[in-house]
């Protein structure tokens, strides 16, 4: 049973009730954690819309107490919603595939299928099987990304630099903010530790 809703205009209390009906479903909520296409944008709708305010003081409070499920974690189904669209749906719901995989084969997949072999697969439960062993293979053959080169001498010292000022900066921020007393007594021994730390690397590196 639905809480009784606040008087709404058809269309706003539509979309709530759509959404509320989302923590209703068993299997999606508390089962498999599976979510289908429709139940994302329904999530997104109902988040953008914020149809939820009339029955709960926050989207934070809402989801627990009427979706069966946190916050965060709608708002990761809406995000997979925004970005990949239905299809990322179709294909997590038959061999729960994440976002970061889905990713890197997403050029695979066009029309509800996955093309791999010069063969298109499409999203039914009875091709599960196939599906997965495309996956496996279109992630082989990704070439792995080389790692970025290390940053060189000269990139090091421009970051180095850019330290330096934000560290002088906020010296004057905290001094300008303090009179007296026991923080402008710990302000003078880091400062003081500071300056005594680069007095010494100089020595070390015999610079006058």
């Amino acid at each position: 049973m639905y809480p009784p809703l606040p008087d709404l205009s058809p269309e706003i209390a539509e979309i709530l009730r759509a959404g509320m009906a989302i923590g209703h479903n068993q299997s999606f909520a508390l089962v498999s954690g599976r979510c289908s296409a429709a139940q994302a944008e329904a999530l997104h709708r109902l988040r953008e819309s914020r149809c939820y305010q009339p029955v709960a003081g926050s989207w934070k409070e809402f989801c627990p107490q009427f979706l069966n499920m946190s916050s965060s974690r709608a708002d990761r189904i809406i995000r997979c919603w925004q970005e990949f669209g239905p299809s990322f749906f179709e294909l997590h719901n038959l061999i729960s595939i994440s976002p970061e995989v889905y990713r890197s084969i997403e050029p695979a997949i066009q029309n509800g299928a996955i093309h791999c072999n010069q063969e298109a697969i499409a999203f039914d439960p009875e091709n599960s099987q196939k599906v997965l062993a495309a996956v496996t293979e279109l992630r082989k053959s990704l070439s792995p990304k080389p790692p970025p080169p290390p940053p060189t001498v000269e990139d090091r010292l421009e970051a180095l630099d850019r330290t330096c000022d934000a560290v002088v900066a906020e010296f004057h921020q905290i001094a300008g903010m303090m009179c007296k007393g026991a923080a402008r007594s710990r302000f003078e021994i880091v400062l003081n530790r500071a300056s005594a730390a680069l007095q010494r690397l100089e020595m070390d590196l015999g610079i006058s």
